[in-house]
This record gives structure tokens, sequence and C-alpha cells, in this order.
């Protein structure tokens, strides 16, 4: 799909040979001629063997409709598709490719067809075609796979730029300088100027290329207002706009020297090639008449020229039967006497494709178009590091500078205009991409920093359960916490009940996952054999800044659930539970305590437990045991007003049926330790009758209110912790 006429700054025809085809083609029909053909044309196949393609895709259509034979429409329909590719009319290239193969053409018409597919962005279906194709020539499966890996990248980049948060490159029209016809090759100019290649109707001559139908190409100069603001395009003054092809100029550091292309003579008998030429500027004089630079023999194209910084080598392309393939890249030094031979820059620039439209921006990076190395479709735009002589580190600038169509002729603004701003780089260049106002338009990009994301804020969980100081005591005091592995952890959002996660936490009880900012999380631990537990975590009360990440620590600690044993008993002890003296009346000061056990049972639906009340042994036993059991009652009774079922709820009152055994070794105020295990019954606690302050103590002990489980399931919430931000980059 590449076209020598642009690969030297001109469209005459596109030879899609010196793309796929072997060196002996490219040198057969490297010919480009720009004189006039007089012969009245009434067949298509005459206007395809002259390369008048614009002519031929409509005069074909005709035979066509009059062939009878399939192979004879298969290769019309081919050559067909071939006209309207020279033209990049790729759309309906692709058809008569489709309908050549669909005849039986052979599997070159398919592999066309990919390529117009890919040229068109439409790359799902391109690497359909691509891979069909392998089917029936497995033996270019090297080649191949370069170009399905292509289009896989394409769609990658595509899809990059799409991400409101990845996109970082932005792609304009000029549209004040774009015409209808070809418009391509900005070139900076002075320190307001913009000079450009153009076959728009302003253009000098009469005359239009017969092959194409356009004017012949001239320089155009725009004053410019702003990177995207331009005045009104001008012909560039000077001996460059002749009757036929001028363009791609390349200038040095102070302007007053520049190398461009022609092409094109009166002389009807010769053929045609584009060739280098200089000219200088004298303030007295103006531009000199420009020089040829014979840099080859004449039987070759030479163009897009571009200098150095130093001015000291000129770098171009063109078609040399010893270079790689294609066109590649050469580069020459100044010295004494003029320009030494040329040279080819190597294959690290050049492949078996074009490689053209060399540049350098102010920090000595190096850009070029080529159509062979990994891209995107037609002529992609690739950068370059150049040092010491020698080429490396080679980029595809990616989409959106690359297209599917052709992309040439980079020219980058010196950053130094953008410090400060939000812009890291912006350029001009070229392309004949879907939706341009005429063949090739000039654009602008610019590069920016990527747009931050929202901040994002993620949730870290802790499920951990207590220990104590008797192990498995849970009477005794509270030592640690320490994960619990293979609980689960649920979030629901606090006022619904389904489910947004759930997590079976691993050996160091973690989880995490990314939240909302604008809601509120309830996380529930659970694990058999110990009470669920839940905490609320309002993400709301954090605020982030774009691109940070905000790290929201939370904890569930669970309670175990006693199994008596021999020296534990099941009941758990309600601490702070008081009555009315000789009375089972609940006092205000036990409330606190109760509102707990209530917290208990909501988080533990399916859990039914029996209140347990105990009096000392002073007093008669049926008294006791009928004081013990109204006051359990009581419990009962607040719970059941506090919105608990009474279904899973029992009362019980043991009077002093079952004195309190002493889960550790306990101090009384005057000083004797009771050792662990030791049963609080009357007879040991009636050998303390002489001290007043340890007889109260130990009587004290037995007087309780308790609790044990009584079917199924399932203490208390713990906040959120700090909140670490990472700043974003």
């Amino acid at each position: 799909m590449t076209d020598t006429t642009k690969i030297f700054g001109f469209r005459f025809i596109l030879l899609k040979e010196i793309m796929r085809a072997p060196l002996l083609a490219i040198l057969l029909i490297g010919l480009m001629s720009a004189c006039e053909v007089t012969e009245n044309i009434q067949d298509g196949q005459t206007a395809y063997n002259l390369k008048k393609y614009q002519l031929a895709a409509e005069l074909l259509q005709k035979d066509f409709q009059k062939a009878e034979l399939p192979d004879e429409k298969a290769k019309i329909a081919f050559q067909i598709a071939e006209s309207y590719e020279a033209n990049n009319r790729y759309d309906k290239a692709a058809e008569w490719y489709y309908t050549a193969n669909d005849l039986g053409y052979g599997s070159e018409a398919l592999l066309d067809y990919a390529y117009m597919l890919k040229a068109q962005e439409n790359y799902p279906e391109a690497l359909k075609y691509f891979n069909q194709y392998l089917i029936e020539e497995p033996f270019r499966r090297p080649e191949i796979t370069l170009e399905i890996n292509a289009c896989n990248e394409a769609i990658d980049w595509m899809n990059r730029q799409l991400d409101e948060y990845q996109r970082d490159t932005y792609v304009t029209p000029l549209t004040t300088l774009n015409s209808t016809d070809g418009d391509f090759l900005a070139v900076l100019y002075q320190k307001d100027q913009l000079i450009f290649t153009s076959s728009r109707s302003e253009a000098s001559g009469e005359n239009t290329d017969s092959w194409t139908g356009d004017k012949y190409y001239d320089l155009f100069v725009a004053q410019r207002k702003g990177i995207q603001d331009f005045g009104s395009p001008q012909k560039f003054e000077g001996p460059f706009n002749d009757a036929f092809n001028d363009g791609t100029p390349a200038f040095n550091s102070d302007f007053t020297e520049v190398f461009f292309t022609r092409c094109g003579t009166t002389d009807k008998k010769s053929d045609d090639y584009c060739g280098l030429y200089v000219s200088t500027y004298q303030f007295e004089s103006g531009w000199s008449e420009p020089q040829a630079l014979p840099f080859f023999e004449d039987t070759m194209n030479i163009g897009t020229p571009c200098l150095s910084a130093d001015g000291q080598t000129l770098f171009f392309a063109a078609t040399h039967p010893d270079g790689y393939g294609g066109a590649d890249i050469y580069m020459s030094k100044r010295t004494s006497e003029g320009w030494d031979a040329a040279v080819n820059v190597g294959q690290v620039i050049n492949t078996k494709g074009n490689e053209v439209f060399p540049s350098f921006d102010a920090q000595g990076n190096f850009y070029f178009s080529s159509d062979r190395h990994p891209g995107m479709g037609g002529l992609d735009i690739f950068s370059a590091t150049f040092k010491n002589g020698k080429f490396s580190n080679i980029k595809n600038l990616e989409y959106p500078i690359n297209s599917g169509g052709d992309d040439f002729g980079l020219v980058q603004l010196d950053t130094k205009q953008f410090a400060g701003s939000d812009t890291l780089a912006a350029g001009y260049f070229s392309s004949n991409r879907t939706g341009g106002k005429g063949d090739d338009d000039l654009y602008l990009y610019v590069k920016t920093k990527k747009k931050l994301p929202p901040p994002v804020y993620v949730l870290h969980g802790l499920v951990s359960r207590k220990t104590y100081e008797v192990e498995n005591d849970v009477n005794t005091a509270v030592t640690d916490t320490i994960p619990l592995e293979k609980a689960l952890a649920t979030l629901v959002y606090p006022d619904q009940k389904q489910t947004l996660a759930t997590f079976t936490v691993g050996a160091d009880g973690l989880f995490s996952l990314v939240v909302d900012s604008t809601k509120q999380y309830k996380i529930t631990g659970s694990k058999e054999g110990f009470f669920n537990n839940s905490t609320v975590i309002d993400v709301r009360q954090y605020k982030g800044k774009p691109g940070d990440t905000l790290d929201i620590y939370a904890s569930v600690v669970l309670d175990l659930i006693p199994v008596a044993t021999g020296t534990t008993t099941a009941e758990i002890r309600l601490e702070n539970i008081y009555y009315d003296y000789d009375s089972p009346n609940l006092r205000p000061e036990s409330f606190p305590e109760l509102d707990k056990l209530i917290a208990l049972l909501n988080e533990n639906p399916g859990m039914s437990i029996q209140i347990n009340s105990h009096t000392d042994a002073r007093g008669k036993d049926p008294y006791n045991e009928k004081l013990s059991a109204g006051r359990a009652q009581s419990v009962v009774n607040y719970l059941v007003e506090k919105g608990i079922s009474v279904d899973r709820l029992t009362a019980k009152g043991y009077g002093e049926k079952s004195p309190s055994v002493v889960n550790k070794d306990i101090t009384l105020p005057d000083g004797k330790v009771i050792t662990k295990g030791t049963v609080l019954e009357e007879k040991f606690i009636n050998t303390f009758k002489s001290n007043k302050g340890d007889f109260e103590y130990l009587h004290q002990l037995n007087r309780r209110t308790t609790f044990n489980v009584t079917g199924n399931i399932n203490i208390e919430s713990e906040d959120a912790g700090d909140v670490r931000i990472d700043q974003a980059d």
C-alpha cells in the first residue's frame, strides 16, 4: 500500500511491488513518468498497463461486466482492486479483492483483502483472513505471523487510547491548511511559519498528472499563530515551484540552505526520476537556482531529505539496487568539496520494505516511516536513537499518531515551549487516514500527561480471635488477638441482606478488595466454634485526590463459644449486672452490659441461649431458688423488650446449688491466694467469717448472672484503623 510518489514527496502511482515484490521487479517498475500521454485510452487494460489507475478503475469495471469466463472476471476484479488501492480507496479495493478471491483468483487476492481490512483499521476481520491465508499458504507463516501480531498490537494501542485514564495522545487535523487535494510534510520555517507540500488548485502550472488527475505538487507557506492556528497558505516564493513536482524541503538551522525533491521534465522521450536539489539564500539576491545532487546515477529515485542538527549530514531515501529492498534511508557527510558518497544507514532502520521521511527533533531523536517494521498498516512513524553514527531502540509511535493508512513526515515542536504545562510533546505529521479532508492531510498531535483516575479505595480486612489468660476460658482476661485461619468474611451493605463478597481468609487472616467511595460496608466474621461478629466501615469519611490509592484497614475479632470441660464451664459471665436488694428487678446500671448481649444475639440470629442466675449460700434454698429464677427472668424480659424473640431465650435460677469454680489463682483483699480450681462452696467460704472483707468478696463471686448457648449459634465490633494514602507519581 506504500506510494512511491509519496515516498519521494508526490503521489503519482502506488507500487505495491515495492512492498512485497523481489528486487528485480522493483527496478523494473521504479520508473515514474510525468510525460503527458495523449493517446485516447478506450479500454481498462490499456489504462491499467499505463498505470493510469484512476481511469483504469472505471474502465475495468465495464470490462468486468462484459467478461464471461470466471478466470477472466477474477483477473479483472483483481486489477480493479489494485487500481483502487493505488488511489488509496481501500474500501473499494477491499470489495474487489474479495470478489477476485470469490471468483477463484488465488490466495494472493485473499492476502490483499486482509491488507485492505488492516488499512481500514478493521483488525479483527483482518486477523480472520490473515489466519485463513496461512491455512492456504503455510510456508509464509513467519511473514504473516508478524502481520497477525501487528494487528493484535494495534487493537491494544487503540483500546488504550479509548480508556479515559490511559489516553495521553490527541490528534487534530489542521483544517486551515488542508484542502481536498494532497497536503503533506509540514516543515518549520523561520520562527513562525510552516511550509508544506500540496497539489491544491493554486499549485503552479496548468497541467495535471495523468496518472492521478491531481495537479503537480508545489511548496506552500502559512503563518503560524499558534500550534493549531494558521494564516491562509500562500505559494512559497523561490525557484522551487516549477511546472512539475517540487516538495519535501529540508532547511539548515538558519534557513539559508534548502534541500528538496524535484520530479518531472518536459522531455517526453525520457523517463523521469525524483532527485534531490539544493538552493542557497542570499539576502541581496534571494534563493539561488536549484542544483541537482548526483548521489547516484540518474536512473534512480531519490527524495525526502533531512539535515542533521549541525547541518553536516544529509539523510534521504532512495531505491538503490544494492539496498535491502524497497526504499532505504541513506546518509552523506558534507566535505570541503561537497558531499561524500551516500551510505546506506543499515538494517537496524532499513528492511525489505520502505523506509522514508527521516527527521530529527531538537533533542536529537531520529524519526522515520516504514511499512515493514511492525505497524498498524501502510506507513507507520517510528522513533530511533542515533548515537555515534549508529541507530538503535526502534519504537512504533503507536495509535493515534499511527493508523491503518499511511502516516509519515513527523516534525516535532520544541518541548521548551510547553515547559510547566500538561503538554509533554507536540508536532505535525501527514496521513491519508480515514476521515481526512483530501488525499493526504496535515495533522497536529499533542501528547499530554494522562488524566488521573478517581482515587481508589482498598479495604483491607483482618479476621482474628481473642486469646485468654486461661486458654479457652472466656471468663478470664483477654491477652491478645491472633489471625483466625479459615474464617469467613462476608460483606454486605448495612441496610441490605444481599451478600456483596465472601472471603475465606488464610493463615494471616487477611482479605482485601476495592470498594465504592460512596458506600458503607458491614463486614461479618464467622467460623464454627466462635460467635459471629461484625464491624461497619463508612468509606464516605475518607477523602482522596485523583490518582491516590487509599488503604482502609478494618478488623473483626471473634469470641470463642465456650465448651464445658473438667476445668472450665460453658457459662459466660455477664459483668456488672445489678438487681435491687432482695429483689428480682434489674437496676439501670445493668443495661449497658445487657445491650452488649443484645448485639451478640443480633449478630448470631440462629443462636438460642439460656440466662442463668446464681445466689450466694446465705438464705434458705427455696427463697434463693425463687429469687434467682426471678432475676434470670428479668433479664429475659429485658431482652424481649429490645426485640429478641422469646423463642430464643430461656431462664433458669440455680439459687446456691452451683457454686462458682475459681478459674485462676486469685488474691483476696487481705492478701491470701485462692488457687485455681477451688470450688466456692458455703463450707469453704465460712472459714473466712472472721475476715469480713474476704468473706464478702467470696460470696460476691457466687452471686452472678451468666448465659450459655443452648442451640445453633453466633461480641463487640471494632472500628477501622488508620488510613494510609499512597500519592500518585
